[in-house]
């Protein structure tokens, strides 16, 4: 008997935890599609500890771009 109480128990939290993560999935859910659309690709280039969302990459490859042509140009 005392067997059969901890399998139901055991079933209980298992249930208890499931209904959790359904309910931190739906909230997940809800705030990636309220997001931004520009917030929600991201990209880590080569060098950098951070992501970066799609504006800042273009600052990044504009700022190189710039150095780029000054240094071409002598500058």
């Amino acid at each position: 008997m005392n067997n059969e109480q901890d399998v139901v128990t055991a079933l209980n939290t298992i249930n208890e935890c499931l209904l959790s993560l359904g309910d931190r999935i739906k909230q997940i859910e809800e705030y990636v599609t309220t997001m931004p659309f520009h917030e929600k690709i991201l990209y880590k280039p080569n060098g950098h500890e951070k992501y970066l969302n799609i504006k800042e990459n273009y600052d990044h490859i504009y700022q190189r771009l710039d150095k780029l042509e000054k240094e071409v140009n002598g500058m």
